[in-house]
């Protein structure tokens, strides 16, 4: 089989239909260029050139093959530059797994900017809670995940966290408390709660029982649900009261009032990681993890 080399060799040849010009263009003298062209023929099978003292023609079967030989180049040029851009991050597919309160706020001016930056990469998405997402993580089924912290089993991991998300206040249109703009926590000591799932989400859990246990109680659960929308339905229909992230507020839900936490120190607030498994090197990983570590911190 004939060498790229000599297709390229060929291509100059075609358009010069000259081989002193032609072997100027190549950088090469001119018997050498000869040769290959004699050896292409012999790999081809057929004669490319007429050539006589005078002129060098291309026969039917050059006109062929040149037309031929200039797509191959283009696509081995399409290729090279496809491989470059995907090994910088710039071309490829990215499986992004998030939980869906990050979809209301963080993740859209993320998307809107990474496809500015990025625009041949293909975003794969799906919303699923923590739990399923380091599951997925590590079966490879997604390359990142934005999942709530902290995480406390990171084996294989690469972590990266996130700015601070607040959390707000989730109460009853009903309730006493709905027509005031905020609420310091320990006013719902003796507050019925509507929990998220530790078996869901072990680092949201962990945070809502932190933040309460920092105002000097601990939430009384008496209904959970693995959705922040199904645990709002349920606060809707007098239930509770839950801590949820602020983000819920774009919700607008009917019966459902969001009060904005008072208390300051500590602040009252859960984490964002970005996760990736070490062994996965897609170098989109990066590239999306940068953008949205700016701008998260906007």
């Amino acid at each position: 089989m004939f060498e790229f080399r000599q297709l390229r060799q060929y291509v100059v040849v075609a358009e010069e239909l000259n081989f002193r010009r032609a072997a100027q263009r190549l950088h090469m003298s001119q018997p050498p260029l000869s040769v290959a062209m004699q050896n292409l023929e012999t790999e081809v099978g057929t004669q490319l050139l007429d050539r006589s003292k005078h002129h060098v023609r291309l026969t039917p079967a050059g006109v062929v093959f040149y037309k031929d030989a200039q797509r191959l180049i283009q696509l081995a040029q399409m290729a090279a530059e496809r491989a470059r851009r995907t090994g910088l991050g710039q071309e490829g597919q990215l499986r992004l797994s998030f939980v869906p309160s990050a979809g209301l706020d963080l993740l859209p001016g993320v998307f809107k900017r990474f496809r500015q930056d990025y625009p041949t990469v293909h975003l794969q998405l799906t919303a699923e809670t923590t739990t399923r997402q380091l599951e997925d993580l590590r079966s490879g089924e997604v390359d990142l995940a934005l999942v709530v912290g902290p995480v406390f089993d990171a084996r294989g991991l690469q972590l990266v966290k996130m700015h601070a998300q607040p959390f707000a206040v989730a109460v009853p249109a009903s309730h006493p408390l709905a027509g005031r703009a905020r609420v310091r926590l320990r006013e719902l000591a003796a507050e019925p709660f509507v929990g998220f799932p530790s078996a869901q989400g072990a680092g949201f859990a962990a945070a809502v029982q932190a933040v309460c246990q920092d105002a000097g109680f601990l939430p009384r659960v008496v209904q959970e649900a693995s959705q922040m929308q199904a645990i709002l339905t349920l606060v809707a229909g007098g239930l509770g009261v839950a801590l949820v992230p602020a983000s819920m507020d774009r919700l607008h839900m009917e019966d459902v009032v969001l009060l904005e936490i008072a208390d300051r120190r500590p602040p009252r607030t859960y984490d964002l990681v970005l996760a990736s498994a070490t062994t996965n090197d897609n170098p989109v990983i990066q590239a999306f993890v940068s953008i949205a570590l700016r701008m998260s911190r906007r």
